[in-house]
């Protein structure tokens, strides 16, 4: 996650100190935003207009907040029934990621106080850098499809890494769980396809400049590493080993009495 540290510190100084990424930014943003309500009609621009508006409304925390927590109710009971012992962490950090959220970019729009595309004049102590609707969405949506993969690889069965032998008589262990590469590579594909929505949808509507999302997907990334990190950590300790059952013992023969010497 070094590459999106460094990116979000370039962007953030680019927007701080108005340098050329900023121009280029701005001027992007005009020829692409659509300002003012959406067009009525079946016109292909009224189209456009209402995905666009549907695409910056999922960056809304009353968006992201149900599927989030219903991820992080699943991932808790399913973690507690296997026996994990650290079902808790995953959760719990993806809970925290979103709450870390308002808590970054409150105080750098504030710092930096960049007025919006509209031109409009911004609050005092507010501002358009970062977006908090990109950066909801990423974490939000981000963390709940990360959850998914966590919860499909503990409710698995185990696959047994080795098998007893004879002479030892040890029982079997079990390797640890692993999210399935196709959990992945859906979980990415998702999120982008998400996160895509929304920022074009902010841009689009005029909500945000480009440089806002992309600042905010960087932050994004490195919050949902601490999410990544949990679920690794919580997948590498071992649920506790289940009991060998034991079946019916077979009876003990009875001890033959000593005859007697004559």
């Amino acid at each position: 996650m070094g590459g999106a540290a460094l990116l979000f510190v370039l962007i953030t100084w680019q927007v701080a100190a108005h340098g050329p990424l900023r121009a280029l930014d701005e001027r992007l943003s005009h020829d692409m935003a659509q300002h003012g309500a959406v067009p009525s009609g079946h016109s292909v621009s009224a189209l456009v207009a209402v995905l666009a508006e549907f695409g910056a409304d999922l960056g809304d925390a009353v968006a992201v907040l149900p599927p989030l927590a219903v991820a992080v109710a699943v991932a808790a009971r399913c973690g507690y029934r296997v026996r994990l012992r650290l079902w808790w962490l995953p959760p719990l950090t993806a809970a925290l990621a979103l709450g870390a959220v308002p808590a970054l970019v409150a105080p750098l729009k504030a710092w930096l106080g960049r007025p919006g595309p509209n031109g409009a004049p911004i609050a005092s102590g507010n501002g358009y850098y970062p977006s908090g609707h990109a950066a909801t969405a990423a974490v939000g949506y981000g963390a709940a499809l990360l959850l998914i993969a966590f919860t499909w690889a503990i409710t698995r069965p185990p696959a047994p890494s080795e098998a007893p032998t004879a002479a030892s008589g040890a029982p079997p262990t079990t390797a640890p769980p692993t999210v399935p590469r196709a959990a992945w590579w859906w979980s990415m594909a998702v999120l982008v396809c998400l996160n895509a929505g929304v920022g074009l949808g902010l841009v689009r509507r005029g909500y945000h400049w480009p440089l806002d999302v992309l600042g905010s997907w960087c932050l994004s990334a490195l919050l949902l590493s601490c999410v990544a990190w949990s679920m690794g950590r919580a997948l590498s300790v071992n649920r506790p080993a289940p009991a060998p059952a034991r079946g019916p013992q077979p009876p003990r023969a009875s001890p033959t009495p000593a005859t007697p010497d004559r």
